[in-house]
């Protein structure tokens, strides 16, 4: 309850006025909700109407005035039930208090992924790329980072990936991508370089320094948003475009042969209906067809009983 609140208060704030939703505070956020929630069952489980009525010390009198010859008997049942049931009140305390650790030092709750975190984010969660969506496998991100680690610390060209769901403030990819180089790449822009990929709607936009978009080339860099990065994309491949669109600007950063863009396979779709000349023609052949049918149907019978008819 503590949790959803929260959540239901952040969610009425202005999107510039909302707190930072970073992975460490939801997972503090969580874990109190959990405690919260052990106490409250523990208090709720340990709760007896009778004791807070005061009815159980009349019942109790009651019951011994009424069978006083077996006091000592009684008195042994009623201590059995009472350890019984402060038992019981201890292990549901213990079970609550339990399920609230596990739940806390397992899995955190999913986050709803959105623009405001790669805002937010004071740099790339994992190595060079931020995989907000998230959408990248992570065998890919390990060899992509690999090879981002060796065009900054070896080539000098540092170059971020973002992936986000949708955009929320942002015009557009070419807009994040500028506003997150600004962010991270304050002391050697000229050779830094931002590349954002907008899965909802394949959206790829690239933003670079001058000394990278000149080692690049503006034609290159065209070629690698559009026709590789959002080309796979938009195939439902995000993983794959991103993956290929790193090997393609390593390549020309590196003074490698360029792959090039995916060779796109254009499908000749063979019609499946036809035309209305062709129904027309087929359409008379039909009637010529049944003509002919009906008339044997009724002259061949006739000359048959007119045969008949001629031998009487």
């Amino acid at each position: 309850i503590f949790f959803l609140a929260h959540q239901m208060e952040t969610s009425l704030l202005p999107p510039s006025q909302r707190p930072s939703s970073s992975p460490l505070r939801r997972r503090q956020l969580t874990i109190v909700a959990c405690i919260v929630g052990a106490l409250c069952v523990f208090a709720i489980s340990s709760w007896s109407p009778s004791n807070n009525l005061g009815l159980a010390p009349v019942l109790s009198r009651t019951t011994l005035q009424i069978r006083a010859p077996s006091t000592a008997g009684r008195n042994t049942r009623v201590s059995a039930r009472a350890n019984s049931h402060w038992m019981e009140k201890l292990g549901a305390g213990a079970a609550a208090f339990g399920l609230a650790g596990a739940m806390s030092m397992g899995t955190p709750m999913p986050a709803v992924a959105s623009e405001y975190d790669v805002l937010d984010a004071s740099k790339p969660t994992t190595g060079y790329i931020m995989d907000d969506a998230p959408c990248l496998q992570k065998g890919s991100e390990k060899k992509m980072n690999d090879i981002l680690s060796y065009l900054d610390v070896g080539k000098g060209y540092k170059l971020d990936v973002v992936t986000v769901r949708k955009l929320e403030e942002s015009a557009d990819a070419d807009t994040l991508a500028s506003k997150m180089l600004d962010k991270w790449s304050s002391k050697d822009k000229s050779n830094s370089a931002v590349l954002v990929l907008v899965v909802k709607n394949s959206e790829v936009g690239l933003a670079a320094g001058d000394g990278f978009v000149k080692a690049l080339g503006e034609d290159k860099a065209a070629s690698i948003a559009q026709e590789t990065v959002g080309y796979f994309a938009n195939q439902g491949r995000p993983n794959q475009g991103v993956s290929e669109g790193v090997k393609r600007i390593n390549a020309i950063l590196t003074g490698e042969t360029d792959p090039g863009a995916p060779e796109v396979k254009e499908y000749r779709k063979e019609r499946t209906y036809k035309t209305k000349e062709e129904t027309d023609v087929a359409r008379g052949a039909s009637y010529q067809v049944v003509g002919a049918l009906l008339l044997i149907a009724f002259v061949v019978p006739m000359l048959q009983y007119a045969g008949y008819v001629q031998k009487d």
